[in-house]
């Protein structure tokens, strides 16, 4: 085994033992193993290789560039992802005690693919905030506040990296109000 010595290093008892179970299984298909059967080889190198096994490592989220609500790793404060509930219902939440000062009115979008929230103060739209999909590309209700001049946020909720934090959704929230 010189030659796997040279290529893998310390791996080399490791690789020399499995080639030894692939000749075993080679032998056992060719007929000329120890006497069992195909079934009873494949069994004894799964208890084998399951007995054998270490407990996989565990591995730490990798930390990377990272923004106030997005990255790689999961921040440790709320955010949807570690909400009890779902996403509308943990915007709902959000929307309800921390912009109290508004009325917050949850409809269906005119197509009915989004979720829309309608923030109004003394009788005014102030903001409208939109549930979005990644996968959808739906633009009526941005369009319309663009007329209309009225604030528009748009919150994805199936964004892989970004996390909706409580901080984040109530600060973006706050800046966008009249």
């Amino acid at each position: 085994m010189g030659f796997l010595s040279n290529l893998l290093g310390d791996k080399a008892k490791e690789a020399e033992k499995a080639l030894g179970k692939l000749k075993d299984i080679a032998d056992v298909l060719k007929g000329s193993g120890s006497g069992g059967s195909l079934e009873q080889e494949s069994k004894k190198l799964y208890k084998e290789q399951t007995t054998i096994r270490k407990p996989a490592a565990v591995f730490e989220e990798e930390d990377g560039p990272s923004g106030k609500s997005w990255g790689p790793k999961m921040p440790d404060e709320p955010n949807q992802f570690n909400y009890s509930g779902t996403y509308l219902q943990y915007f709902s939440e959000i929307f309800r005690t921390e912009f109290a000062d508004c009325d917050v009115a949850l409809s269906k979008s005119k197509y009915g693919t989004t979720d829309v929230f309608t923030f109004t103060k003394g009788g005014q739209t102030v903001l409208i905030v939109e549930l979005f999909s990644r996968k959808s590309s739906a633009q009526w209700t941005r369009n319309y506040c663009r007329r209309q001049g009225i604030p528009y946020l748009r919150y994805y909720y199936d964004y892989d990296g970004w996390w909706n934090t409580r901080s984040y959704v109530i600060e973006r929230t706050r800046n966008a109000i009249r």
